[in-house]
C-alpha cells in the first residue's frame, strides 16, 4: 500500500510538471504583420496564439481606444483597413490579447497625381507583340528620380467595367483592335503588397496603394481616304500629312512620310525606288512599272493615330506592242495589227494610222518640238480611238520634232447588265518617232519656158529635184501636166534610177520632156502658168510658166560698103551700134541670106567678128552682117548685100 501511494504521488507530480512545461512552451508571443495587402485593403496578422487582436490608429492607441476582433481560426487574421483615409499617411497599431506587445503598420497615402498621354508618332517603331509602353508619357508624383514609375508599374482596364490587367497584356496588336471603333482605357499605378522579404516582416512601407485612375481616350482610326491615281502622269494624290509604302512581289518598303507642305502628288517612280534595286518610270518598255500594292494613310502624330489604310492594287503597266512603220497602213489591216503607221502629206501634215485603236483600247500621242524636253507632267496628249488616219498639221508636228505614242490610261468601270466591268490600267509605255518630212519636188530652174512653133524648139525639157540628200522623196512620178485646161503629154527620166527601198542619202533628179506634138497643137500664149500634178497629190501651180509663140523675124541692119584700102577689099560700116551683150559678125557667100528669125542662131565658129578692118571679097559675092547675142548666138538683126565692083578696090 505504501509503495502504491508513493507511485501515485510520483505520477501526479510528473503529470503536473508536464502540464506546467507544456503551458510554459505555448505561452502567446506578440502578433506579427504577415502581409499588407493593398489590393484587397487587408492587413494579414499572424495570431501567434493570441485569441483576440487589438488595433487602432496611432492616436487612438495612445488613448487606449482599441478596436478588438476575435482571431480567425488558423495562424492569421485578416484586418480590413479600407476605412482608413487614403488622402494622408496613416499608422495602425496592433497587439494581441495574451501578449500586448505592439507592432506598427504604415499605410502611405494614395498617389493622387497621375497623368498619361499617348504619342502615336512612335507607333511605327513597334512590332505587333510589343507593349505600348514606349508610346505613353507618364507624369506622376510617385517614384523617385532613381526609381521612376514606368509602364511596368501600371495596370489597365478597358471601359468603365473592365477587369484590371497587367501592363504586359496591352500590346500594339491589342491597341489596334481598340482603334477600329475607339474606346477608353483606364490606367493606375498598380497596388504593391508589402510581404515578408528575406525573413524581414513587413510594416507597409515597402508597398503602395493603387493610384488614382486616369482615363485615356483611344480614338477611332479615321476612315480610309480616297486617293486618285493619275495614270497619264504616273502620280498618286499623296500630300502633306500622309504616308505610303509599296509592295512589289515579296518586298515591302518602309512607310515614307510626306513632310513637305507644298507636295500634292508623289510620283510612282519615286515610290518604286523605295524597294531596293528597283527603278521604273513608265516611259519605255524596259522601265515599265511592275504590279504593285500601294498603301496610304494619314500618318500618326503625337495627338492622333494613323488613319485606316487605303489600298491601291495596280496591275503591271502595259507595254506597247508592234513597231513604227513608215508608210500607209495596209487596206486590210485589222485590230490584230499592233503596228503604228506614219506617213506624210507632203510637208503639210503627218498622218498616224493605228489599226488596233478603238474606244475600248484608246491610244494617244504628243509632239515635242526640236530643242524641247519631254516632261510627262506637262505634256498634253491627243486621243486616237479609231482605225482611221489622223492628220497632224505640220505647224504642230514640226520638222525635227519627236512624236510620242502610247496606249491611253483606262478608267475602271463597274459592270452593267449589258457591259462587262472595265479594269483600271495605267497608260502604257511609249514609242518615239523622229519627224522628218519627205522632200517635196522643186523645179531646178523656176520661171518662164519658151516654146517656138514650126520646129524651132525641138525638145522643151525641165528638171525637177525630187529630194534633198538625207530625206526621202515624197513624189516620184508626175501624174499630169496642164496648160490651163489642156493636158500636155510628157516623158520622164529619173537619175539615179529609183530602187526599193529608196536610198535617202542620194538626190534624185527627174528630167521632164514635153511632147512637141502637144505643144504645136496649143494656142500661142504668154507667161501662162503650168500646173504640175504628182502621183501623191502634190500640185505645183507657180513654179513654171510657158510662152508658146511663132518664130519672130530678125531685125534689119543698115549697112554701107565702100572700097577698101587694098585691092580686092571692101570696107563695111554698120550705121547702129550693137545692143549690150551683142556683137556684129559677118559671113561671105554666093547666095543672099534671107528669112532669119530671132530664134535662129549662128553655130559656134561661123562668122567673123566685124571690125574696122577691110574685108577681102569678090564682086557679086554676098556679104551678110549679123547682130547676135554673144552668149546664146541668137540672131537679133541681120542684112545680106551683094557687093558690086564699085564697092571693091
Amino acid at each position: 500500500m505504501k509503495n502504491k501511494l508513493i507511485l501515485g504521488f510520483l505520477m501526479l507530480f510528473c503529470s503536473l510538471f508536464f502540464i506546467q512545461g507544456r503551458m510554459a512552451l505555448a505561452a502567446p508571443t506578440p502578433v506579427q504583420i504577415y502581409e499588407v495587402d493593398y489590393e484587397e485593403e487587408n492587413i494579414i496578422v499572424q495570431n501567434n496564439e493570441n485569441s483576440r487582436i487589438y488595433f487602432a490608429t496611432e492616436i487612438e492607441a495612445s488613448r487606449e481606444r482599441w478596436e478588438v476582433i476575435n482571431a480567425d481560426p488558423g495562424a492569421t487574421t485578416e484586418v480590413d483597413f479600407s476605412w482608413v483615409s487614403n488622402t494622408t499617411d496613416n499608422v495602425l497599431v496592433f497587439k494581441g490579447e495574451e501578449n500586448p506587445t505592439q507592432v506598427r503598420v504604415i499605410l502611405p497615402q494614395q498617389t493622387r497625381k497621375l497623368d498619361i498621354s499617348i504619342d502615336y508618332s512612335k507607333i511605327n517603331s513597334l512590332s505587333k507583340n510589343d507593349t505600348i509602353g514606349s508610346l505613353l508619357n507618364i507624369m506622376t508624383t510617385a517614384g523617385t528620380a532613381k526609381e521612376p514609375i514606368t509602364f511596368d508599374d501600371l495596370e489597365w482596364r478597358k471601359g468603365d467595367n473592365g477587369k484590371w490587367k497587367d501592363a504586359s497584356e496591352l500590346t500594339l496588336a491589342q491597341l489596334e483592335k481598340y482603334q477600329v471603333k475607339g474606346t477608353h482605357l483606364y490606367f493606375r499605378i498598380k497596388p504593391v503588397n508589402d510581404v515578408i522579404r528575406n525573413g524581414v516582416y513587413p510594416d507597409g512601407s515597402k508597398g503602395n496603394r493603387p493610384s488614382k485612375e486616369v482615363k485615356l481616350r483611344i480614338t477611332k482610326k479615321s476612315a480610309p481616304m480616297v486617293v486618285g491615281i493619275d495614270g497619264s502622269k504616273f502620280n498618286a494624290d499623296i500630300k502633306y500629312g500622309k504616308e505610303y509604302r509599296v509592295t512589289i512581289g515579296n518586298q515591302t518598303s518602309d512607310w515614307v512620310q510626306v513632310y513637305n507642305r507644298s507636295i500634292r502628288q508623289v510620283a510612282l517612280k519615286d515610290m518604286v525606288k523605295n524597294i531596293p534595286g528597283m527603278t521604273a518610270d513608265g516611259t519605255i518598255n524596259s522601265k515599265a512599272f511592275p504590279a504593285m500594292l500601294i498603301e496610304i494613310r494619314n500618318y500618326a502624330t503625337s495627338k492622333a493615330a494613323a488613319s485606316k489604310i487605303t489600298e491601291i492594287d495596280l496591275n503591271a503597266q502595259r507595254t506597247i506592242q508592234g513597231y513604227v512603220v513608215e508608210g500607209e497602213a495596209p487596206a486590210d489591216a485589222s485590230s490584230d495589227d499592233k503596228n503604228i503607221y506614219i506617213s506624210y502629206n507632203g510637208n503639210k501634215n503627218l498622218v498616224i494610222t493605228i489599226p488596233s485603236a478603238s474606244t475600248s483600247n484608246p491610244y494617244e500621242y504628243c509632239v515635242v518640238k526640236p530643242g524641247a524636253t519631254f516632261d510627262i507632267n506637262h505634256t498634253v496628249w491627243s486621243t486616237i480611238t479609231k482605225n482611221t488616219p489622223v492628220k497632224i498639221l505640220g505647224s504642230k508636228a514640226v520638222e525635227g520634232g519627236t512624236l510620242y505614242i502610247r496606249m491611253k490610261e483606262i478608267k475602271s468601270k463597274a459592270a452593267t447588265r449589258t457591259t462587262p466591268a472595265v479594269e483600271y490600267a495605267l497608260a502604257s509605255t511609249f514609242v518615239t518617232y523622229s519627224i522628218a518630212y519627205p522632200s517635196t519636188p522643186k523645179l531646178v530652174d523656176m520661171g518662164t519656158y519658151i516654146y517656138v512653133k514650126k520646129g524651132y524648139t525641138e525638145n522643151l525639157s525641165f528638171k525637177v529635184k525630187l529630194n534633198e540628200a538625207g530625206k526621202l522623196p515624197y513624189e516620184t512620178q508626175l501624174k499630169n501636166i496642164k496648160l490651163g485646161t489642156k493636158s500636155i503629154d510628157f516623158t520622164t527620166v529619173i537619175e539615179p534610177m529609183l530602187q526599193e527601198p529608196i536610198d535617202r542619202t542620194k538626190e534624185y533628179i527627174m528630167t521632164v520632156t514635153l511632147s512637141r506634138d502637144s505643144l504645136e497643137s496649143m494656142a500661142n500664149c504668154y507667161n501662162k502658168a503650168v500646173t504640175l500634178t504628182y502621183d501623191n497629190g502634190t500640185i505645183d501651180k507657180t513654179s513654171m510658166k510657158l510662152t508658146i509663140t511663132n518664130p519672130t523675124a530678125a531685125g534689119t541692119l543698115t549697112l554701107t560698103a565702100k572700097p577698101g584700102e587694098k585691092t580686092g577689099t571692101t570696107n563695111v560700116t554698120v550705121v547702129s551700134n550693137p545692143a549690150s551683150g551683142n556683137i556684129f559678125v559677118y559671113t561671105i557667100g554666093n547666095e543672099q541670106v534671107t528669112g532669119k528669125m530671132i530664134q535662129d542662131t549662128l553655130e559656134e565658129g561661123v562668122g567673123v567678128e566685124l571690125s574696122k578692118d577691110d574685108i577681102t571679097i569678090a564682086t557679086d559675092q554676098y556679104l551678110t552682117v549679123y547682130e547676135i547675142n554673144k552668149t546664146s548666138r541668137n540672131i537679133v538683126k541681120y542684112r545680106s548685100i551683094k557687093i558690086t565692083a564699085n564697092q571693091i578696090r
